[in-house]
């Protein structure tokens, strides 16, 4: 241990900075009376502080102010250069920051710019000017859009009259898991092979891909993107509507400041809701490895801005890695045993290539295997769906000796969220699934599907994620 210290603050909580190696870890000690008897416990913030590549007088004290508000304070001592800060935030545990949320204000009250990874977003990069030595961290409400969601409970009914159970399926048509395929770089071989290949075995791929045009910040600014030299083979894919697009921003880049991030992501927003003009805006964006992004705006202003979602975070299919085959059905299966959705994510396909085509067949045969457990789809429906089920609950409205009635409340707005939910029904051993019907509120009609489950009958149907009745009769 290098250095301890302690600091007291006046809501009788102690700040202990321990400096290891030179980080920074902030602890709270929370101290309760009882009597004339003082208790104390720890707890870790987790958030990692340091001085990037510094070797000077300057030291750094953090404080807790509450729940994601810290105060940062640099003792600069003789030192008058800028300094560089470096910021971890907890992203895994009880202690995760929401750092989608995160801004950087300055002594002043103004938010300042700050530097982060495309694929690290709780790591920030604070330049702190000569002149400039406290900073406050703090996260910033969500939007009231945001829907509410509910406790699993409220997504299951029984009804002690009939025996009948219903719930919302945990993925659509009772599947076991979800499995997300993702091929980045919107690379020339996604569209002769991979593109092929996944119609071949009936699956949904989503493509990450850089629309944008000329890039004046390029060394070579006459250069046509990949995706520019074949935008009508791309707009013959959006044609035909059986894969999906995502956001990789315009040019895979970065950006230097907010003007550059508003145009790199919001202008590959606008091609792809071009491309599919009767679909929702609801899109997946992943800003790239090997991008860096300075912004004073949390990244969440931006996704709500354009209605994307962040999805980083998959495993990485390139055959640098190893073993990948081998790696692709041990997350598949693992991801099917705890009922999870499992991202994985490809570059270009074939010899020579990021993944061989070898390598990639079998990975798909795999997927075959489990197909009947797995719910392959994009990630936008994937990520709707996920939202949706969140945001839903299911109630029992009345109940009659052959007939039930259910209600479906849904918070999410619907010109964004807009892939069915699955219903699943357990009858009662009485009621024949022949002889079994549903209809929604305006009397027609619901197909539905027969399995048996755990020895039970069940009876599955779709319905949108809105509000809505729909009665289960039994037909004498």
């Amino acid at each position: 241990m290098d250095s301890l210290r302690l600091k007291k603050t006046m809501n009788l909580k102690t700040s202990i900075e321990l400096s290891f190696s030179g980080k920074l870890i902030l602890l709270l000690l929370v101290f309760t009376f009882s009597g004339t008897d003082i208790t104390f416990s720890a707890e870790s913030t987790g958030v990692i502080v340091t001085l990037e590549d510094y070797d000077g007088p300057a030291t750094v004290s953090v404080e807790s102010l509450e729940r994601f508000k810290i105060e940062i304070h640099i003792d600069r001592k003789t030192d008058r250069n800028p300094l560089t800060l470096v910021v971890q935030l907890p992203n895994t545990g009880r202690k995760t920051w929401p750092f989608y949320e995160v801004v950087v204000l300055d002594s002043s009250g103004q938010a300042v710019s700050v530097k982060r990874a495309g694929i690290a977003w709780h790591k920030l990069w604070i330049t702190a000017p000569a002149n400039q030595s406290d900073f406050v961290i703090r996260a910033v409400n969500r939007p009231s859009q945001q829907p509410k969601t509910f406790p699993e409970k409220d997504r299951y009914v029984s009804d002690t009259t009939t025996g009948l159970s219903a719930m919302i399926s945990l993925w659509p048509d009772g599947r076991e898991a979800a499995l997300s395929l993702r091929f980045d770089d919107s690379h020339p071989t996604h569209l002769t092979k991979v593109i092929p290949i996944l119609r071949e075995y009936g699956f949904k791929g989503t493509f990450m891909v850089n629309p944008g045009g000329r890039d004046e910040h390029s060394a070579n600014s006459r250069s046509m993107s990949a995706f520019q030299r074949h935008l009508s083979e791309w707009k013959a894919v959006a044609k035909r509507g059986d894969q999906e697009f995502a956001n990789h921003t315009a040019h895979h880049r970065g950006a230097k400041n907010n003007a550059e991030m508003e145009s790199e992501i919001g202008d590959a927003a606008k091609v792809i809701w071009e491309l599919f003009p009767n679909k929702s805006k609801l899109h997946a964006l992943n800003l790239g490895g090997g991008t860096y992004w300075e912004t004073s705006r949390p990244l969440r202003y931006y996704l709500d801005k354009y209605h994307a979602f962040d999805v980083s975070g998959s495993l990485g299919m390139d055959d640098v890695y190893g073993n990948r085959v081998q790696a692709f059905r041990q997350h598949i299966e693992r991801h099917v045993e705890r009922k999870l959705w499992a991202r994985v994510h490809f570059h270009d396909i074939g010899d020579n290539h990021g993944s061989s085509e070898e390598h990639f067949r079998a990975a798909m045969d795999i997927a075959k295997e489990h197909e009947t457990k797995l719910w392959i789809a994009g990630m936008a429906d994937i990520y709707k769906y996920q939202t949706e089920r969140r945001a839903a609950t299911l109630a029992l409205e009345e109940s009659q000796p052959g007939a039930v009635t259910l209600r479906l409340s849904c918070s999410t707005r619907p010109k964004l969220f807009d892939q069915a939910l699955t219903i699943e029904l357990s009858l009662p051993k009485s009621w024949a699934r022949s002889r079994v019907i549903v209809l929604n509120a305006g009397g027609k009609q619901i197909t539905t599907r027969e399995r048996q489950q755990e020895g039970a009958d069940q009876l599955l149907f779709n319905v949108p994620p809105t509000n809505g009745r729909f009665s289960i009769t039994r037909n004498p």
